[in-house]
């Protein structure tokens, strides 16, 4: 938009070629009020527009502010799992050294023993538990989370185990996806190990899946 100046020039220009203001049919004076009252309303158009678009980085924020604090939230709760695990698997390896020393014949566990594992391993049940209900609260990103990490943290019988109470619980897709990430990422007597686990506990369709998952 033409400053005060260049408006007041064009009307005089006008006003020289039509011969007079009078011919012309609007004042200097009404010309430089329409001008004026126009620079106002572009700026008011100006900060309207200004305020929307601060508003809309503001929501922005905030919302980046709630992911943020919600993805804490999650690493507090994931660390927080992976310690219990820690703590509970030490548990278990002491329990197990206890009876090594006591019994100093080793004895091939038979298919009657799947209770005494069962009490054994009860821990390891509980991040079963925890990722099922992570599952059902729509979190299951940081489900898989969890049970990738306990990978770190527990040895052949209790990766097993975790899978057994996944069926046993009715959460069969973390079970899958456990079972495709534990046969991809370890190693083949690890693999093997869990293997012969599933398949003493009667669960043979698993045992395949995740030797067949190694193959992959």
């Amino acid at each position: 938009m033409p400053d005060a100046a260049t408006v007041e020039s064009l009307h005089e220009e006008a006003c020289r070629d039509a011969g007079g203001e009078h011919h012309v049919g609007v004042t200097l004076k009404e010309v430089l009020r329409l001008h004026k009252e126009a620079e106002a309303e572009r700026s008011r158009r100006g900060d309207k527009e200004l305020a929307i678009e601060v508003d809309a980085l503001t929501e922005r924020l905030r919302t980046a502010e709630s992911e943020q604090a919600a993805l804490q939230q999650e690493v507090a709760e994931l660390r927080s799992a992976v310690g219990e695990l820690k703590a509970s698997r030490a548990g278990l390896q002491a329990r197990l050294a206890a009876q090594r020393s006591a019994s100093p014949l080793p004895v091939p566990r038979r298919k009657g023993d799947r209770q005494r594992m069962r009490k054994d391993v009860a821990a390891v049940h509980n991040l079963a538990i925890q990722a099922g209900k992570l599952e059902a609260d729509g979190r299951e990103g940081a489900a898989l989370t969890l049970l990738r990490r306990s990978t770190e943290v527990l040895n052949p019988l209790e990766t097993g185990a975790v899978l057994l109470a996944l069926r046993q619980q009715q959460h069969d897709k973390l079970a899958d996806n456990l079972i495709h990430v534990y046969g991809r990422d370890q190693g083949d007597q690890d693999v093997l190990h869990v293997a012969l686990t599933l398949h003493e506990q009667g669960s043979l369709e698993d045992a395949g899946a995740i030797l067949q998952a190694a193959l992959e």
